[in-house]
């Protein structure tokens, strides 16, 4: 096994594995497509800055194994505007938006950078 497929392996098994802390979330596209991805969400309310204080920001992202996105068995990468909706550690399901997707395809993962509260319909359920 060479080095990409063991990285293709290894990528597998953190984002996908149960131990990885791990999120089922929806993706949807604008033309009424949909899957359910076992992937990894980050959503961090504070960035911290070079000398460790906190700043203003929030970062959302999803990374999933591109392959589980397929329209026509070829491999998409999301648009801007698809929508994301995923589960917080307290229970509320949030519904976001892609700003920008960021595939590599050296070892088949995508990361989408999502947007929250940009607009009314996208917001923590019952907000």
């Amino acid at each position: 096994m060479g080095l990409r497929e063991l990285a293709q392996k290894d990528a597998a098994h953190t984002i996908e594995g149960k131990q990885a802390g791990n999120t089922v979330f929806s993706l949807a596209d604008l033309s009424g497509h949909s899957w359910e991805i076992t992937g990894f969400i980050g959503d961090i309310g504070y960035s911290v800055d070079t000398e460790g204080n906190r700043i203003a920001g929030r970062t959302v992202f999803a990374s999933y194994i591109a392959d589980r996105v397929k329209i026509n068995g070829e491999i998409v990468t999301p648009a801007q505007n698809w929508c994301v909706a995923y589960t917080d550690l307290g229970g509320k399901t949030y519904n976001a938006r892609v700003a920008f997707a960021e595939p590599d395809r050296t070892i088949g993962i995508t990361r989408l950078y999502l947007t929250l509260g940009m607009d009314t319909d996208v917001k923590a359920d019952g907000e």
